[in-house]
């Protein structure tokens, strides 16, 4: 049993955090070291996480808004939800005394911006977790995460700590005035969550299912894998499965890909699944796909900061990877990874290649996950020991 070390950690994030795999993974190991642990957020989701009874979840808007719902709402509703954020954050910093404020992205940072003076009379850790850089390109200038980019940089001289997923996005974000080290906390999943739905593939079965799981877009090379999936590999049938959320139009486009290429019964789509149940979903699938066409920071930078990958590995898949110098840096040296350029000779041959042997690279991607690519490893060895000479400091 964990020694708790501090009293109340408020922890905001904007979207739901079972939305975010790293975030309830923080929200889990900090729960461990605190007596209590509060989170705001908006509510987006039914959720079916199984937090821990110290842990509670503090919804800033009382009707929940699913799926891309959220975006439909009214600018007056986003300024309440904004207005309720940042009350809640205040009055639970106030009134708990709270040890450390985690703040993950642009919007609950500036909102901690706007109490800063709250913050620094409290002595609260103000930690910033960025999981993704933004793109100002994408974004308005009178929209709440156009304000939010804007005023990043500014609140930097205030944090005491900043974490981020990689070390490649460092480049995007000013040092700490303090001079505290940036802590790099990769995206890897909970152990002891994925260890309850262990799974080993083995070299038997007629079908090769094929998984992408997490935001279904453009850039993910779905396109060209459903352009060969008509191609038996070693006598077998080739399976693509999608799990997670996808906007109507792009949905529509995949479907009329897989249309144009005959290939119906080989292509299915079963909609989002909630974090908490992911771990059961993927046990039945054999390769994980992550590839990321590096046309942006995120898909360029995600070596250490693309959960998916790891969540594959955590449930036995090998898995097909981007094929560029970023992606084989990190995964180059490890069996259970392949890499492809898209082009239909290498996808078959990677596909192949994984088949034959799809039992020793499964249990290489579970037997690396316990030894080395856990959440529970990379907090207790980087986050944890900057936070307790925080709180001595303070």
């Amino acid at each position: 049993m964990s020694i708790k070390r501090f009293k109340h950690i408020v922890i905001a994030i904007y979207t739901h955090p079972e939305l975010y795999p790293p975030t309830v993974a923080a929200i889990m190991q900090l729960a461990e070291i605190s007596d209590k642990v509060d989170v705001v957020t908006r509510n987006m989701l039914v959720s079916k996480w199984d937090y821990p009874e110290n842990v509670n979840i503090n919804y800033v808007n009382k009707e929940q808004f699913t799926g891309f719902e959220i975006e439909k709402i009214g600018f007056r509703a986003k300024i309440a939800h904004f207005y309720n954020f940042v009350k809640t954050i205040k009055s639970l910093v106030l009134t708990r005394n709270s040890d450390v404020l985690l703040v993950n992205d642009a919007i609950p940072l500036f909102a901690s911006y706007l109490i800063r003076n709250t913050l620094r009379k409290k002595k609260v850790i103000w930690w910033y977790h960025n999981h993704d850089v933004v793109d100002m390109k994408r974004t308005g200038t009178l929209s709440i995460m156009g304000m939010a980019a804007r005023f990043e940089k500014r609140s930097f001289q205030f944090l005491d700590v900043f974490s981020l997923p990689a070390k490649e996005r460092l480049q995007y974000f000013p040092k700490l005035k303090s001079n505290q080290e940036p802590v790099i906390l990769p995206n890897y999943p909970l152990e002891d969550f994925y260890s309850k739905a262990e799974n080993q593939k083995q070299n038997e079965d007629s079908t090769i299912k094929l998984v992408f799981q997490g935001s279904i877009g453009s850039g993910h090379g779905l396109e060209e894998i459903i352009g060969v999936l008509h191609h038996a590999i070693n006598g077998k049938k080739v399976e693509l499965h999608l799990v997670g959320k996808v906007r109507e139009s792009y949905l529509k486009s995949i479907e009329a890909l897989v249309e144009k290429h005959y290939v119906h019964d080989h292509f299915t789509y079963h909609g989002m699944k909630s974090f908490a149940e992911l771990p059961f979903y993927l046990s039945q699938f054999d390769i994980g796909l992550a590839i990321h066409k590096p046309y942006n920071v995120t898909y360029s930078t995600g070596g250490t900061a693309s959960n998916k990958i790891y969540e594959y590995a955590a449930s036995g898949m090998p898995i097909i990877l981007f094929d560029n110098a970023h992606y084989r840096a990190y995964l180059e040296d490890f069996e259970w990874t392949f890499f492809t350029d898209l082009t239909k000779d290498s996808l078959l041959h990677v596909m192949a290649v994984i088949d034959r042997e799809i039992s020793k690279f499964s249990k290489g991607a579970s037997k690396d996950f316990h030894e080395r690519f856990n959440f529970e490893t990379v907090f207790q060895e980087q986050m944890l020991p900057v936070l307790v000479q925080l709180k001595r400091i303070k």
